[in-house]
């Protein structure tokens, strides 16, 4: 892979690296490191093996960013909630960790993408509460929700869910254990992070909908203060997709799963 990531060096520079760039690509040159925030926590995106290295699509994404621009890749693990606040304080350089791409995102970051479109859904024990079609079916007094908190399916909890109970965990990881446990009938979350859950069978006994209750563009997120650090992310994106670099990273993290059983990249718990 490192090989085939290559070739995107002459396609990245497009953008002459000068000192006439801005402040964040400037310090990015100077110190030899790319600081990029993922939560570490949203298999397949980002996950943390025993050792306390993390692994994943973006982890891949970020690393190639890194290597191509000719910098370290620094991977700042921190909750997901926490991501975008840093990026404005300047404590990261960009993001890479599964972020739906909203309006209210868009108002303090600028995006790059989308490189997947993803989509809330729901597992549960229930067969009556799996047959559900609609966020309406969901929504009941006595229903116990389970969501993870600071993600847009938070959000989408918080626009949709009136009647019943909602539970925010800190980690989907968590969240799903609620559900398996008994204490909650239903987990939401993005579609990957139960897609991943059966390949692994963390979802053993549990339904997972195939119905999407909406629609999320996952991107890249940068500070929207220099225009040269989002033309250069913005050009690996179209680099990633175009040399269909982006299409083998989706079938490695997404399909084939022998990931899962390496045990040098063991999830921890």
């Amino acid at each position: 892979m490192n090989k085939v990531y290559s070739i995107l060096l002459v396609l990245i520079f497009s953008v002459s690296i000068s000192s006439n760039a801005q402040e964040i690509l400037n310090k990015i040159i100077e110190t030899g490191e790319i600081k990029i925030g993922m939560s570490g926590d949203q298999p397949p995106f980002s996950m943390t093996a025993n050792d306390g290295s993390m692994f994943g699509l973006d982890v891949d994404m970020a690393k190639g960013l890194a290597n191509n621009i000719g910098v370290k890749a620094n991977l700042v693990k921190m909750n997901f909630k926490d991501l975008i606040p840093a990026l404005q304080a300047g404590e990261i350089d960009m993001i890479i960790s599964g972020v739906t791409m909203t309006m209210e995102r868009n108002k303090k970051v600028a995006f790059i993408g989308p490189y997947l479109i993803s989509g809330n859904t729901f597992a549960t024990k229930s067969k009556e509460l799996a047959a559900a079609t609609s966020v309406e079916d969901l929504d009941k007094e006595g229903v116990k929700i389970s969501v993870m908190q600071g993600t847009t399916s938070e959000e989408f909890i918080n626009a949709n869910i009136s009647k019943a109970t909602v539970f925010r965990s800190t980690t989907n990881k968590l969240a799903m254990q609620l559900v398996l446990d008994g204490k909650v009938d239903i987990m939401v979350a993005g579609y990957p992070t139960f897609a991943v859950a059966v390949m692994d069978n963390r979802a053993e006994g549990l339904l997972i909908s195939e119905n999407l209750l909406d629609y999320e563009p996952i991107g890249f997120a940068v500070a929207p203060s220099d225009p040269l650090l989002l033309n250069l992310v913005t050009n690996y994106f179209h680099a990633l997709e175009r040399t269909e670099i982006l299409d083998l990273l989706k079938v490695k993290w997404f399909e084939e799963g022998s990931w899962i059983i390496t045990k040098e990249v063991k999830v921890q718990d």
